[in-house]
């Protein structure tokens, strides 16, 4: 498996040079190469508010089980430790790691998903938000990671416009 994506960077930049585009849309392509190119069954965004360091969803490839808006307070896990202080990618890729330190994993494993990746999103040494996949246990591998990490640019860019929207 490549983690070159498919779509070609003037695909980012068109969606967002579009007048009546939004930050959903170049979410919702990111979401799209993810699934074809890493085999996500699931890819949201969140945003990290800096006032309470809680996690708005800001995007999600399935908003009826997992909504836009939808918030997760703040906690010390080893997940934050690792993705929020060491800003490193958090994987697992089996349901026991993955109910360690999420809250919602009975949802998680509602809808066929076993394994994650959340990827930090950081900007200037400071974690603004987390790129996150979802898919069945130990789908994973280093290949797939490394095409999760290879989005972080553009859903950056997404969360900034979206900020400078507001």
């Amino acid at each position: 498996m490549t983690s070159a994506p498919t779509a070609h960077p003037d695909d980012f930049a068109d969606a967002l040079a579009r007048a009546a585009s939004t930050s959903a849309d170049v979410f919702k392509l990111v979401a799209d190469e993810l699934r074809e190119k890493a085999g996500a069954k699931l890819v949201t965004v969140t945003a990290v508010d800096p006032n309470d360091l809680s996690y708005e969803r800001l995007y999600s490839s399935m908003p009826d089980v997992y909504p836009v808006s939808g918030r997760k307070p703040a906690n010390t896990t080893r997940w934050s430790q690792q993705v929020m202080e060491k800003l490193e990618v958090f994987v697992a890729n089996d349901y026991e790691t993955l109910a360690e330190v999420m809250a919602d994993h009975d949802t998680i494993r509602s809808i066929g998903c076993e394994s994650l990746v959340n990827v930090p999103l950081v900007l200037f040494g400071r974690v603004i938000g987390t790129l996150n996949c979802l898919a069945e246990s130990g789908h994973f591998d280093e290949d797939r990671v490394q095409t999760c990490k290879d989005m972080r640019l553009p859903v950056i860019v997404g969360i900034l416009a979206k900020n400078e929207a507001a």
